[in-house]
């Protein structure tokens, strides 16, 4: 007896210790993460700041806008300082000045040396100092920019102000999308730290109760395994109820773009004077028809097999014109000029998620159409990109305004432009093409035209 008692005594010591070493790696690391997130703030501020000054400056010619764009660039330079020291294994002493040229507090040099020595390495973070890395050529590209408009105007000699305003501007768009990304890397890393220290938390816990009421482990585990059940059960239940309200919408939804174009058809029909072309008009609503019919069959089969993600290897052409010959009308009757241009023909994926990504896109490029220009045209292209395939889905239409870019894949986001939206077509897409382990991004200028660019695994 005596040996149990010291046998559980020393389990209920070690799994305290460990409870207290948990605790204090996982503070120092949120610690870390938050001065993380306040460097990046920092480095946000400054090179907006500076970005502002330098357009200033090119329009005003004032010294005083130069000196503010010059103060405030030395914020992100003074970063790449530290981050080049730090890669480098250099001086720590230049990494930590380096953090003090960029406005951090000297309380959290410590954190945010000792954070990047022991995760450097992790992937993760290495995608951070990869972001951090590329931010940084940028704001040296503006430095440079920076400097030779001032030795132009300086000088007295002319400058090319739109064209300055506009490399200002794109390295500034770049370097948003870089620090969301950065910003998101650090999200991650917190959430992650919680979860893992909710679960040795939850684990060690139960150590130590099993080892207090010993008699009664036999029955705690018991309660453990239904409690374990219980979770995977109601999980397996919230899994279900997405999927169903996924493939919900995704019906509601491809049944309405088809029903646009057969209504622009009928459009067409109700004014075509040649009696002629009547029965071309019929064909083609009925190969609608089929298709549409065609397309729930593969919802409903895939809702059967939900379980089951099954590949396959689909015929992008065929799915292409699939699509294309759903949504080849608006609903005023006037048809949509569709370019074709395939480099890729064939890709393994689930074919029901790769119709939904086709079908919300070209719909979306359909529902933002401009009318005032003479003609609306939408051209797909697909070709390979290392190992994996591109898929580029481009229009001439309205564009999506700069302070949407960033939400247009949030759940329920409405532009405003389609009443008619329900705000989960292209976060039901990006849920697919992640699904797939793939990737979308989004180019677009107001008024000229949107083009959206999914990257999946070959």
């Amino acid at each position: 007896m005596k040996r149990v008692i010291i046998a559980l005594t020393t389990i209920v010591l070690i799994a305290t210790a460990a409870i207290g070493v948990a605790h204090y790696y996982s503070v120092k690391i949120l610690s870390a993460s938050r001065a993380y997130t306040n460097f990046e703030s920092q480095y946000s501020k400054g090179e907006k700041d500076a970005s502002r000054h330098l357009m200033s400056y090119i329009y005003s010619h004032d010294e005083v806008d130069y000196l503010a764009f010059k103060n405030d660039i030395s914020i992100p330079i003074g970063d790449s300082i530290a981050r080049n020291a730090l890669t480098t294994g250099k001086d720590i002493r230049i990494a930590r000045i380096g953090f003090l040229m960029a406005g951090n507090h000297p309380d959290d040099l410590p954190e945010l040396v000792w954070f990047f020595h022991r995760f450097k390495n992790v992937a993760l973070f290495k995608t951070a100092i990869n972001a951090w890395q590329e931010s940084d050529i940028m704001v040296g590209k503006l430095n440079r920019i920076g400097a030779v408009a001032y030795n132009k105007i300086h000088s007295g000699k002319p400058v090319d102000k739109e064209d300055l305003v506009l490399q200002i501007n794109t390295i500034s768009d770049n370097l948003t999308i870089k620090q969301l990304n950065f910003s998101a890397v650090l999200g991650i890393t917190s959430r992650m730290v919680d979860h893992y220290v909710f679960i040795a938390d939850l684990t060690i816990s139960i150590i130590i109760l099993a080892c207090s009421a010993l008699l009664a482990g036999i029955m705690l585990r018991k309660l453990h395994t239904s409690k374990k059940v219980i979770t995977e059960q109601n999980l397996e239940l919230k899994l279900m109820n997405e999927r169903v309200s996924k493939f919900v919408y995704t019906v509601t939804h491809d049944l309405r773009s088809p029903l646009s174009s057969l209504t622009g058809l009928v459009s067409v029909l109700e004014r075509e004077k040649d009696i002629t072309k009547i029965p071309e008009y019929t064909a083609m609503m009925k190969e609608s028809l089929e298709l549409q019919d065609k397309s729930i069959h593969d919802v409903l089969n895939t809702i059967i097999n939900a379980n089951s993600k099954k590949e396959e290897v689909c015929n992008l052409g065929d799915i292409v014109n699939d699509v294309i010959s759903q949504n080849s009308f608006f609903a005023e009757g006037k048809k949509v000029k569709f370019l074709n241009e395939l480099e890729v023909w064939e890709l393994k994926c689930n074919v029901t998620d790769l119709k939904v990504i086709f079908n919300n896109l070209i719909s979306n490029a359909i529902k933002y159409a401009d009318f005032n220009k003479p003609e609306q045209w939408i051209r797909v292209k697909t070709y390979r990109n290392n190992q994996n395939c591109v898929i580029e889905i481009e229009d001439n239409g309205l564009g999506i305004k700069p302070d949407q870019k960033s939400s247009i894949f949030n759940k329920y986001f409405k532009s405003g432009i389609n009443k008619k939206s329900m705000g989960l077509g292209l976060y039901f897409t990006k849920q697919a093409i992640e699904d797939m382990n793939g990737t979308i991004t989004v180019k677009s200028l107001l008024g000229i035209g949107t083009s959206f660019i999914v990257s999946l695994p070959l």
